[in-house]
C-alpha cells in the first residue's frame, strides 16, 4: 500500500472521520486549517488531510498532485487521464479504509471534503464506494463520471457543490455540468454559486460548508 503523509487533528475516539483532499500543486497543510473552522460544528470528528500521491509536476518542493494533467507540455484529455484517475482513487480508497479501521468507524461516518483536484477525487471516490458515506463537500471542483473512465456508480451520497462564479481555474461551467451529471444519475445534492469568487475558499464558502455539515451528521 502507498503510504500518504498527513496533517491531522482530532480526538482519540472520534465518531466521524473527515478527510480533507487538497488541490493540484498544493499540500495537506493547505486544507488542515479547515479542521479548526469545522470543529465547533462537529467536535467529535477526526480531521485528516493526506498529501496527494505524486510530487507536483510543476516542480515546487512540498507540493503534490493526485494525478498528472499533462503529457510533456500538452494538457491531457479525459481519455488520457482515465488510468491515472483510477489508480489515484484506488490508492485513496486504501487510505480511507485504513483510517476507518484505525478509528473503528463505518463508511456512514465518513465525510470527504475536497478543493479543486481534491474535489474531483472526493466526488469520484464517493460514487464508487461500496457503501454510502455521510456526505461530500466540493469546493471549486468538477465531476468526473466514473463510467467515463471505466468504473461504475455504486453509491449515491449527499453532495454539496460550492463554486465561484469568477473561477478562472475550473470555470463556472464545471459547476453547471456537475449538476447535470448528478441529476442524470439521481445523486442527491445541493449547489451554491458564490458571486465574484475566483478559485478560492472564503468566509461565505466556509459558512455554507458548516451549515451542510449540520445537515448530514447524525
Amino acid at each position: 500500500m502507498v503510504e500518504l503523509s498527513t496533517c491531522e487533528h482530532g480526538p482519540d475516539k472520534p465518531k466521524y472521520l473527515v478527510v480533507l483532499l487538497h488541490g493540484y500543486g498544493a499540500n495537506a497543510e493547505n486544507l488542515i486549517e479547515l479542521a479548526f473552522e469545522f470543529q465547533p460544528i462537529i467536535p467529535d470528528a477526526y480531521f485528516i488531510a493526506p498529501n496527494a500521491i505524486e510530487p507536483w509536476e510543476g516542480g515546487f518542493p512540498n507540493c503534490y498532485q493526485w494525478f498528472s494533467l499533462y503529457s510533456g507540455v500538452e494538457r491531457k484529455v479525459l481519455e488520457q487521464l482515465a488510468p491515472n484517475i483510477r489508480k489515484s482513487n484506488q490508492i485513496l480508497l486504501g487510505f480511507i479504509n485504513q483510517q476507518l479501521n484505525r478509528f473503528n468507524l463505518t463508511p456512514d461516518k465518513l465525510i470527504l471534503v475536497g478543493f479543486s483536484q481534491g474535489s474531483m477525487m472526493a466526488i469520484y471516490q464517493s460514487l464508487i464506494m461500496a457503501n454510502k458515506i455521510a456526505g461530500v463537500i466540493s469546493f471549486s471542483g468538477k465531476v468526473v463520471e466514473p463510467n467515463s473512465v471505466g468504473d461504475k456508480i455504486i453509491s449515491k451520497p449527499n453532495i454539496c457543490l460550492i463554486h465561484g462564479t469568477k473561477d478562472l481555474v475550473l470555470p463556472f461551467e464545471c459547476f453547471n455540468e456537475a449538476q447535470k451529471i448528478l441529476n442524470k444519475y439521481g445523486v442527491p445534492f445541493e449547489a451554491h454559486a458564490i458571486e465574484h469568487l475566483d478559485h478560492a475558499i472564503d468566509r461565505r464558502v466556509i459558512a455554507i460548508a458548516k451549515n451542510y455539515l449540520l445537515k448530514i451528521i447524525r
